[in-house]
């Protein structure tokens, strides 16, 4: 994290940190740099409280633009200020940061990266969007689309969930950019990835089938079929 703190562009003006029942330096870094720090006990019924700890920090951000990343410096946080200005320059409302192809081979474990590709071809299927990377940590948008959005996953589905809420809604408009990407040393995580890749895919089906995502008061099929007609944005 301390990397990631001391490398902020000098654009940011408002930065939070949320501790997840993290047992590390988490508050005394982030206060050592200014950082609004927040705690969110929370976790779901595998033990994770990824989602409920962003969802937080959401409430929390009072910037027009706001950026979600992870702090262990897998994510250019340099590239910022150019995908900002690219998101304002373009009127776009979401940019979600696509690591694949990876600029640098060898960035991302094989066993991360096969169940990355098997997830965005699910949403391929299911949802009709041929998405580059649904699982990737860092976000860029605009404070807006919040207004008129509600999330229910606190553990790592809501990756999936906020980008999924996004492409589905005819007023948000979405894109992906590519960036770099450094993975987390000897990849290491919470997360069992078997599992975890399971549950992934265990939501995308519910979601689509079940019709649990629910954006407009028209059936949630209709927005199916409309997404199948929508080009994105490239």
């Amino acid at each position: 994290m301390e990397t990631v703190l001391e490398n902020l562009p000098k654009e940011i003006d408002e930065t939070i940190v949320i501790n997840n029942n993290s047992t590390d330096q988490t508050k005394k870094v982030a206060g050592k740099f200014g950082a609004k720090i927040l705690s969110e006990p929370k976790d779901d019924k595998s033990g994770i409280g990824y989602g409920y700890a962003i969802r937080k920090g959401l409430k929390q951000a009072h910037g027009d633009v706001i950026i979600c990343m992870d702090g262990d410096g897998s994510y250019p946080i340099k590239e910022i200020p150019e995908i900002v200005n690219f998101l304002l320059r373009r009127r776009l409302d979401f940019i979600s940061c696509n690591r694949l192809p990876f600029k640098h081979p060898q960035k991302m474990s094989s066993v991360r990266a096969l169940g990355v590709k098997i997830l965005n071809f699910t949403i391929s299927l299911l949802y009709g969007y041929k998405i580059k990377d649904c699982l990737t940590g860092m976000w860029v948008f605009k404070r807006s689309i919040l207004d008129n959005s509600v999330y229910d996953q606190g553990g790592w589905n809501f990756s999936l969930e906020i980008k999924l809420k996004a492409i589905l809604n005819d007023s948000v408009r979405f894109t992906e950019r590519h960036i770099s990407y450094q993975d987390r040393v000897l990849d290491l995580s919470k997360q069992n990835l078997v599992r975890t890749g399971l549950r992934h895919m265990l939501y995308l089906v519910k979601l689509r089938f079940y019709g649990l995502l629910e954006l407009t008061k028209r059936p949630f099929y209709d927005k199916i079929y409309r997404l199948k007609m929508k080009t994105a944005l490239r």
